[in-house]
């Protein structure tokens, strides 16, 4: 009987599997992850998003300012994000007021002494959320906890102290950090926001990521990670190296914009239409890439090469230099 119904369960696993596979095969799209999408209502913030119309973020000594356009666009210095960084802004702001604190603690339930320790005092990271006539909430977050699967937050003029998710916090660092890149960068994020990227070139993947402390490695394999078994160490020599290649593609500046929204012809002439080299960037909570480069022909003039940002639709050119990191990185994967 025992048997009769493990085979049972297997089987049923087994459809529920080949469901996934075949859904993903008729939409090209695997399902989303669930945190994101499958969440009920019960964060901090509870004004709603439209009526928002600006937002002030501190972090670094640096103030960084999102308001309304008339088109209730978000833009920055008076320039649109454009949909790929609103799309961020919006998930955050979503994030923010759906996602239940893991725990609260009252004002008597901790030491305020120790609000330096949790990074609060100051905060190394400030959002302050304003209302047309005038109201503002103020929320600063701080270090991640322990087990780094949330980090410390409060809310100005609150005696309250969160544990929020550890993505909600991360969703409004990887927006502002989009926000200032544009327009002027191949790669719409940094790479300190980033902590996978993937390199498909010739048929062949290659992928890195960082370990716990942040180091980079080369992903070899394929395996399953369960609870409490293997964890990845980065090598320290072979880290820095790949650090130093995904630095010389995080600097790596836009030489023109070609056509906003290209049609197939333009981009089978660029040679975009089965592209030479994929560059896919993953943040540390997100499911699919913040970001998909692709790398086509090099220009007649010889002057740069043809790309396009899938997240923003438009084809450019960049530095003929694009192809200095992509080699050292690719060669790196090879080393053991």
């Amino acid at each position: 009987m025992r048997l009769s119904r493990a085979n049972g369960l297997g089987v049923a696993a087994a459809c529920l599997t080949a469901g996934f596979i075949g859904a993903g095969a008729l939409t090209g799209r695997w399902p989303v992850d669930a945190p994101r999408t499958h969440i009920e209502a019960g964060g901090i913030f509870s004004i709603p998003v439209e009526r928002v119309t600006r937002v002030e973020i501190a972090a670094g000594g640096e103030h960084t300012v999102l308001a309304r356009g008339a088109d209730s666009d978000w833009l920055v210095d008076g320039v649109p994000v454009g949909p790929a960084v609103g799309g961020h802004i919006a998930v955050a702001f979503k994030l923010l007021a759906v996602s239940p604190p893991r725990r609260v603690l009252a004002a008597g339930e901790y030491d305020t002494g120790r609000l330096a320790e949790y990074g609060l005092d100051p905060p190394g990271f400030v959002l302050d959320l304003a209302e047309a006539r005038g109201s503002a909430v103020r929320i600063g977050f701080g270090e991640a906890t322990p087990a780094q699967n949330a980090q410390y937050v409060r809310i100005f003029g609150r005696s309250e102290l969160y544990l929020l998710p550890r993505d909600v916090g991360g969703e409004w660092r990887l927006a502002r950090d989009m926000a200032l890149r544009l327009p002027s960068l191949l790669l719409p994020v940094s790479i300190a926001q980033i902590w996978a990227v993937e390199l498909i070139r010739s048929g062949s993947l290659h992928r890195f990521e960082r370990d716990p402390a942040g180091l980079w490695f080369h992903h070899v394999g394929q395996h399953m990670h369960l609870p409490g078994g293997f964890v990845h160490q980065a090598d320290p020599k072979l880290a820095s190296l790949i650090a130093a290649g995904l630095d010389a593609l995080d600097r790596l500046p836009i030489a023109g914009t070609v056509a906003r929204h290209p049609d197939p012809a333009a981009l089978d002439a660029a040679g975009l239409t089965h592209p030479s080299t994929i560059v896919l960037v993953y943040s540390r909570d997100s499911a699919g890439p913040v970001a998909r480069v692709e790398l086509g022909n090099t220009a007649a003039d010889g002057s740069g090469r043809y790309a396009r940002l899938r997240q923003s639709d438009s084809l450019m050119t960049v530095p003929v230099d694009v192809e200095k990191p992509l080699a050292a990185l690719i060669q790196l994967a090879g080393t053991s």
